[in-house]
């Protein structure tokens, strides 16, 4: 066994690497595109929700809090929508189980904070933190469809649903979502 083999052989990997472009992103001034299915932070938007709490039900953690009361057409009122990510482990059980999206993975991936309370948001927080990404992509959702593509329509009706069964004009909902690679209808 020759000594110097193992120097030799890493010198040729940094001469292989040296003319090949750089893959590092200037971070703060630059910033990557996230995946459409990467399991970043949480959005809750409010106008798909439909208080079941099915999401809450899911979660392994137990980190989402559902607080609803029921008004006088039969639908729920959501009083109390709060997650707590000083525990979450971004699991994707919870967006899995929501019938009708209203919480999706995707937004932002600098969740970085200097107090760990400031983890825990509440029902505001999370419409703030919704419609800034709404504002930011205007109007697509992190799966990457729009509210015309994805209406709140399902053909799987649920016990005091705000949301409309859908008709014979084809499945809309869990079923059969359109996804970003599909062509627009």
């Amino acid at each position: 066994m020759a000594y110097g083999t193992g120097v030799a052989r890493g010198m040729l990997v940094t001469l292989r690497h040296v003319f090949r472009p750089a893959i590092t992103v200037n971070y703060p001034e630059q910033q990557r595109e996230v995946p459409v299915r990467a399991r970043t932070n949480l959005l809750w938007f409010e106008e798909r929700c439909t208080g079941c709490s099915t999401c809450a039900q899911a979660c392994p953690d137990g980190c989402i809090l559902v607080q609803t009361s029921p008004r006088a057409d039969g639908s729920l009122n959501i009083d109390r929508y709060e997650i707590d990510f000083r525990i979450c482990m971004y699991c994707g059980l919870c967006t899995e189980a929501c019938p009708y999206q209203a919480i999706q993975s995707g937004g932002r991936y600098d969740d970085a904070v200097y107090l760990f309370e400031s983890m825990y948001r509440d029902r505001q927080a999370l419409t703030r933190e919704a419609q800034a990404y709404l504002h930011g992509t205007d109007g697509r959702y992190p799966n990457g469809q729009t509210q015309a593509m994805n209406p709140l329509r399902t053909s799987m009706p649920t016990a005091r649903s705000r949301v409309p069964v859908a008709g014979a004009g084809g499945g809309f909902g869990p079923q059969r979502l359109p996804g970003k690679l599909d062509p627009e209808v």
